[in-house]
């Protein structure tokens, strides 16, 4: 069944960052040293993605990789070109927002239901998959988690900006330079997650 979202069109919160990560690589042990925990995650049937999450107070970090490359390759989102991103030079980054975009945003936007609820996706993943993926969650404003660590501020480095409407949260500023995304929180441990991810306390 499809999920709707509560909130007013236009009102729109930063649920979550999405990373691509190489499933072969060390970040679990890299953010298992700096004392941070991460969720079992969840497989995403057609789309050939899996993930696993790094909670914070208000947001979340999603570690997304390829699980199965034909899924990802005939899915509409073709994450699989993201996952390669050191090779196709599409961004290796998402932002997940929550809510609904405005009836005179929605052009900027197709709708994508293989996940069970409706998501807004940002043309921007066909057009300039140099920009980082832009997604709206159509589902109602999330709940404030007990996790202790809240972030605060998102660096991303870049070709290009996130083309992201208005919403409430933290702020995503661009670098140009080279895809790299840094973020900021406001306690634990600094992480150099991956070659291109970084936590770091503000």
């Amino acid at each position: 069944m499809a999920h709707t979202a509560t909130a007013a069109p236009g009102t729109l919160q930063l649920d979550h960052v999405l990373c691509m990560v190489d499933p072969e690589d060390d970040w679990e042990q890299r953010l298992e040293a700096g004392r941070w925990t991460l969720d079992a995650g969840t497989s995403h049937p057609g789309q050939g993605t899996r993930n696993r999450r790094l909670v914070w107070a208000q947001q979340y970090l999603e570690l997304v990789w390829i699980e199965d490359r034909a899924d990802a390759r005939t899915n509409p989102l073709r994450l699989d070109r993201r996952a390669d991103w050191a090779r196709t030079g599409a961004s290796p980054f998402g932002f997940g927002l929550r809510g609904q975009p405005r009836p005179e945003q929605r052009a900027a936007f197709w709708l994508y239901t293989d996940l069970g609820f409706r998501i807004w996706v940002h043309r921007d993943n066909e057009h300039r998959p140099d920009r980082p993926l832009v997604f709206v969650l159509d589902l109602p404003p999330r709940s404030v988690t007990g996790h202790a660590e809240s972030l605060l501020r998102i660096d991303q480095h870049g070709p290009a900006p996130a083309d992201v409407p208005a919403y409430a949260g933290p702020r995503v500023l661009h670098r140009p330079g080279p895809h790299r995304l840094e973020l900021f929180v406001d306690a634990g441990h600094p992480v150099d997650v991956a070659g291109h991810l970084a936590i770091r306390i503000a």
